[in-house]
């Protein structure tokens, strides 16, 4: 009975035009997974971030959320993929990019007002607003494997102003895609209710025995992975070479 109740509901919202607000189960591609690009990441997402979800990558600077991004993106492109950043500061170097591995000829670059942050909540806000459209109406427009939205930096009450529906409606803008949306930020926003939270943590790698010699060599990266009633045992780790 219950199914029969949804059909005929399905229907009703069909004959209105109202059918795209229903989120229909065979349309979510739980088994679907876009590479993170980074071996043991991938190993505790079990195969990478989920398609038609939203996830979050979260920490604070030098943590290596960017680095993590940016794997996403260049491994969707070298497998000739189109995908899309949305820069809600302009804070990216496309140079460091390319270096990751990112295909610049494949990426959507949208780009922000750049500002000083955290100084400027007022100005944050506004910009933050203006990213998360971009956001929305690309998750929409479909198309892209991966699409990134990078507002980290930005200070906690510049998301006082955002509708209490923001997430939900993100969420519902990328379901049953076979796309990834990911949020880069320092705390966490929004993931969609399958999606996974990403929180990272580096510790720097010195070398020299002098405060002279002394020299950063590296990071190593901890992150530890968040499911909705899903805990993870097991934190993956990686390490980053300084560039020298």
């Amino acid at each position: 009975m219950a199914s029969l109740a949804l059909t005929r509901l399905e229907s009703l919202l069909a004959a209105r035009k109202l059918d795209a607000t229903v989120a229909r189960a065979n349309l979510v591609r739980q088994s679907e997974a876009m590479p993170a690009g980074i071996s043991s990441l991938d190993q505790a997402l079990g195969g990478g971030w989920g398609c038609g979800e939203v996830s979050e990558i979260i920490g604070g600077a030098s943590s290596g959320r960017t680095g993590v991004m940016l794997a996403a993106l260049a491994g969707a492109t070298a497998r000739g993929h189109i995908v899309a950043l949305i820069d809600a500061f302009d804070r990216l170097d496309p140079v460091t990019a390319a270096a990751a591995g990112v295909d610049l000829s494949r990426t959507l670059w949208v780009r922000g007002p750049a500002l000083s942050l955290p100084g400027r909540p007022g100005m944050a806000s506004s910009a933050i607003k203006q990213a998360i459209r971009s956001f929305d109406l690309v998750l929409r427009a479909g198309g892209f494997s991966v699409v990134a939205l990078d507002v980290a930096g930005a200070p906690a009450q510049a998301f006082r102003d955002l509708a209490p529906a923001t997430w939900q409606r993100l969420a519902h803008a990328i379901a049953g895609q076979s796309a990834a949306a990911l949020i880069v930020g320092d705390r966490p926003m929004g993931r969609s209710a399958r999606g996974v939270t990403v929180r990272l943590e580096s510790t720097r790698r010195w070398t020299g025995t002098s405060l002279q010699s002394r020299r950063l060599s590296g990071l190593d990266i901890k992150a530890r992975i968040e499911r909705a009633q899903q805990p993870v045992a097991a934190a993956p780790t990686w390490s980053l070479r300084a560039a020298g």
